[in-house]
């Protein structure tokens, strides 16, 4: 497991302590078997038209710093719904991306359009947390994940009425998530050891995702020539997050992205 991933899992540990005794599991769950079900995060990638973007909303990273100073979660997931977004994936992680599981909550109250928890999850509480905050799917990183873990996991989070986005950065993670019942595969064009990015590998390694798995290209999109060349490559969502984070207005951001998108795509 690369060195940062092991980080922001040390550091969330105690967090999570924390979490569970303020809200023990056995009550969370109780609270979670009374909520009725999400609205579906794989219909957005089966029942819109193209192109399927997955607006992120991204304070911070771990590479880049802080992104958005002016960071308004229900506001710039209003304008990214109005804009076209069919999903919204909301960082939770509070120390390196200035996430908050009450971004999640609060959006999900504000906007109808399904929403990810994009999260390090490690610990299956974190799947019944996201439920109880309003998320309509979680995100699975198969590199953070011993594939027993990874395959029960999905088996919760699928139980709970949740959908799963399973992340991949090489093909030896898409076989692993593949061999286990996660709905939707996403390749980071990021690598976690360097940082950089490369779109080239993500059009490679989706083309070897089979189009019912839902393959969903992930980070360093920011024109409509790249969602045009990941879509001739097999892609059917896209998730973008930095592109749209740093422009004065996201909302018209991605609105000239589609209007790219549908003029050269």
């Amino acid at each position: 497991m690369p060195n940062i991933l092991e980080k922001i899992v040390a550091d969330l540990k105690p967090l999570l302590e924390k979490a569970k005794q303020k809200l023990p599991f056995e009550k969370l769950r109780e609270i979670v078997e009374t909520l009725p079900p999400p609205k579906s995060f794989k219909s957005a990638f089966d029942q819109t038209h193209p192109p399927r973007i997955i607006g992120e909303m991204k304070k911070a990273s771990p590479s880049k710093g802080v992104i958005r100073e002016d960071f308004e979660p229900v506001f710039l997931a209003k304008e990214l719904e109005g804009a076209g977004a069919v999903a919204l994936s909301v960082l939770t992680e509070p120390n390196y991306f200035k996430g908050s599981l009450l971004y999640l909550s609060e959006i999900g109250k504000e906007v109808k359009i399904p929403r990810l928890r994009k999260d390090f999850i490690f610990d299956e509480y974190q799947i019944y947390e996201a439920k109880a905050a309003g998320a309509s799917a979680v995100l699975l990183i198969a590199a953070l994940l011993p594939q027993k873990e990874l395959i029960r996991f999905s088996q919760i989070a699928i139980s709970l009425g949740l959908d799963v986005l399973g992340e991949a950065h090489g093909q030896e993670e898409i076989e692993r998530l593949l061999d286990s019942p996660v709905t939707l595969i996403g390749i980071n064009a990021r690598d976690l050891k360097t940082f950089q990015t490369d779109l080239d590998r993500v059009a490679q390694l989706i083309g070897s995702i089979p189009k019912e798995r839902f393959p969903i290209a992930e980070s360093a999109i920011r024109s409509a020539k790249d969602i045009c060349r990941l879509e001739k490559a097999g892609a059917v969502g896209f998730l973008i997050g930095e592109t749209l984070m740093r422009a004065a207005r996201p909302g018209n951001a991605l609105r000239e992205l589609i209007e790219q998108y549908e003029r050269i795509c």
